[in-house]
């Protein structure tokens, strides 16, 4: 495929901007509570029921090439762009653009029906992840939500036109309802995803919305270390069971004051989505060959210097199966700089495996994260001091 280089460094703008709003895959979820909604999941979400008993490690499996990666019979579109700044205000006529507007406002009212009418004049075209891919949406700024509390302001509120619904929504750091001098009123073992998380959700997406979807949602929550006080819950989008790896929503809920002060809605395009996941739920290679995989590559790495890999249980969202849904992974043709672009083949599934090495422990005692491609045993992402692993190459 020509152009790979300029899709790997456009990638890597990518990752930089959206770390502050991290996924999760890595996070130390400390004594974090899970909720899986999906319905048609494995018993074990490390291993899918037909392999529960298989424990036979497939030494070959790093050679297997299965390659389930065929073209798609018609190339899907991308639902936004690969940088922020390609994803521009789309040339609307002015009605359309107005009803938008009144749309949004509309949308903003429903949710925060309290609010300031007048604090919505502030507004402008930007850009939100969703998924992996930036894509259009009105944003207002320094929106007061309740009249009869002023300086509760939420310093942007994001909203997406095609999915129709607020997207993102954040208070201003000097907003009373993130204040935590009060001292910890809740504990973190104690927020409880039925009654503290999923009302916000159900009242964000709509009722609608989430009666139709909630069978694929796996919710967990985790002690947010970079806010005090704050409990994190990180709903993932699921397909045929298996967790999308950057379709995702985030709240943040305040434990000091039983509030939420973030919201962060980064699902993928349905439409997208559903047309690029194509691939069996059923990986050709078992979680114990992936670990396999790995630990030859590393023994490989390390001749004379065995890192005796420890396996990490910590993090909900760890060794199991997903959809590798990031830009990186994908078989993308198309000018990366402007739109249209296409995905060529299906999004892998991928295994993610949480562990520790020698060479990490040495360096604070580091989690590392691998995917391993769960049908053709290909290593997707590996980092460390000798090896940068971190997308797949399409031919």
């Amino acid at each position: 495929m020509n152009n790979k280089k300029p899709v790997i460094l456009i990638a890597l703008v990518v990752i930089t901007i959206s770390v502050a709003m991290t996924l999760g895959c890595t996070e130390n979820s400390g004594a974090g509570t899970v909720t899986t909604l999906t319905a048609d999941a494995p018993k074990d979400a490390n291993v899918p029921a037909n392999q529960q008993n298989e424990t036979e490690v497939n030494p070959a499996a790093e050679n297997a090439a299965k390659s389930a990666y065929v073209i798609l019979p018609e190339p899907v579109k991308l639902p936004g762009s690969i940088t922020e700044d390609t994803a521009v205000m789309p040339e609307y006529d002015s009605e359309t653009e107005e009803n938008l507007l009144n749309d949004a406002k509309t949308e903003i009212l429903r949710v925060f029906p309290k609010l300031s009418t007048s604090s919505l004049n502030n507004y402008h075209w930007g850009a939100n992840l969703a998924g992996t891919f930036f894509v259009p949406v009105i944003v207002f700024e320094g929106v007061i939500v309740d009249t009869d509390e002023p300086d509760n302001v939420c310093k942007r509120v994001y909203y997406d036109p095609k999915k129709g619904r607020i997207v993102h929504w954040d208070y201003s750091t000097d907003a009373p309802i993130r204040d935590t001098s009060s001292g910890e009123i809740i504990r973190h073992e104690d927020v409880d995803i039925e009654r503290d998380i999923i009302p916000i959700f159900k009242k964000m997406i709509g009722a609608e919305e989430y009666e139709k979807n909630k069978n694929n949602y796996f919710i967990y929550l985790a002690d947010n270390g970079n806010m005090p006080l704050t409990t994190v819950a990180h709903i993932r989008e699921t397909r045929n069971g298996v967790k999308s790896y950057m379709g995702n929503t985030q709240i943040y809920f305040s434990r000091a004051t039983g509030e939420v002060v973030v919201y962060g809605d980064r699902f993928n395009d349905e439409e997208f989505f559903k047309k690029s996941v194509t691939l069996s739920p059923v990986p050709e290679i078992s979680f114990e060959e992936a670990k396999a995989i790995l630990e030859a590559k590393l023994d490989e790495l390390y001749p004379d210097d065995p890192q005796n890999i420890e396996y990490s249980s910590e993090g909900e969202c760890t060794n199991c199966l997903f959809w590798m849904d990031r830009t990186q992974f994908l078989n993308l043709k198309g000018d990366y700089n402007t739109s249209p672009n296409y995905i060529m083949s299906p999004i892998p599934l991928a295994w993610g495996i949480l562990f520790k090495t020698e060479e990490s422990r040495s360096y604070g005692d580091r989690d590392i994260w691998a995917a391993i491609d769960a049908n053709s045993g290909e290593i997707l992402s590996l980092y460390n001091s000798k090896i940068k692993i971190f997308g797949k190459n399409y031919d």
